[in-house]
């Protein structure tokens, strides 16, 4: 029985994070109404909404998350990262993580709705501030603690792990956006070969 309720709750809640994705892509965070959430998933009690979601934010932020951070592909790299215990073995976790984050990056749900925060930030400033504690600030952690974990080990330099991680993910992050957002061009053929030149000029600067 309890199998069952949770069942029915994880579709409910499915429903309402793809509804609410369409919506914000097809009318934009101001043009999107919970009123519209509930009509395009087909549910029609207000009172469902909110027992999954506080408000209108909270649903935005949960359509981020499930487009990054709980994607199942990214999720299983993520958990089966070797430790570092050298510089070839950090480059290849540093490299896994760069080619997975670009893919994730790079998926078609993902851009539109980047370019709708690109429009609607200035009048609604917190959606940047969302899309960075959701997405950005844990994309830095991953990797940040994969670089101090090198640095407690005398494996690198002794260097701003903070900035190295900046650097890494700005990298990737102005690729997709130069290329794919901006020129509109198709990013996936030369994304690896991208990553590989990122992650060499990182690796430059963490030889002891």
């Amino acid at each position: 029985m309890e199998q069952r309720q949770n069942t029915r709750t994880q579709k409910t809640r499915e429903q309402l994070r793809a509804a609410a994705h369409q919506l914000f892509l097809q009318q934009g965070y101001q043009g999107t109404s919970i009123e519209g959430i509930l009509a395009e998933a087909g549910i029609s009690s207000k009172e469902t909404f909110y027992r999954h979601y506080a408000n209108k934010e909270a649903i935005f932020v949960d359509v981020l998350r499930h487009l990054t951070m709980e994607m199942p592909r990214f999720s299983e790299k993520l958990d089966t990262l070797p430790s570092a215990h050298d510089l070839a073995s950090l480059r290849q976790v540093l490299a896994t993580l760069a080619y997975e984050i670009l893919a994730m990056i790079s998926q078609p749900g993902y851009l539109p709705l980047i370019r709708m925060i690109i429009t609607e930030m200035p009048r609604f400033p917190q959606l940047g501030k969302l899309f960075f504690s959701t997405v950005t600030q844990r994309g830095i952690s991953i990797i940040t603690a994969q670089l101090r974990a090198a640095k407690a080990q005398e494996i690198i330099a002794d260097i701003d792990v903070d900035a190295v991680a900046y650097t890494l993910l700005g990298g990737l992050l102005t690729y997709v956006v130069m290329h794919r957002l901006l020129a509109g061009e198709e990013a996936q053929d030369s994304s690896s070969d991208h990553a590989n030149a990122v992650i060499e000029v990182i690796m430059r600067s963490l030889r002891p």
